[in-house]
């Protein structure tokens, strides 16, 4: 019973916030994704996220968040894009990021002649 007193006193005090998924606010429609071959030329680590700059075949380069979890680990990737934000600041890395792509990356499959 204390417990649940407890409980019940600590939400009042800390009432939660609801997490904000960046994906459903950025979400591009299905004709606006997109994809590109690059290679990664930055890493930075936020806990299961990771930001990538990925240099793509033109020169231009992109930062991409991925999750750590399915991220390439090689150089030369392939990656898919479904969501963007024009101004995203990471609160883990204290760092802002104008444009930023969410999506996934993928070891570039190798080129067969």
């Amino acid at each position: 019973m204390m417990l649940a007193a407890g409980l019940a006193a600590a939400h009042t005090v800390w009432p939660e916030r609801p997490v904000e998924n960046p994906l459903a606010r950025y979400a591009l429609g299905p004709s606006a994704r997109f994809g590109f071959t690059g290679r990664v030329e930055e890493r930075l680590s936020a806990g299961s996220y990771l930001y990538l700059r990925v240099r793509d075949a033109a020169g231009a380069g992109h930062w991409v968040a991925t999750l750590t979890s399915t991220a390439s680990a090689t150089a030369d990737v392939d990656v898919q894009i479904f969501a963007r934000a024009e101004d995203f600041h990471s609160r883990r890395l204290g760092r802002d990021f104008s444009p930023l792509l969410f999506g996934t990356v993928r070891s570039r499959a190798p080129e067969t002649r």
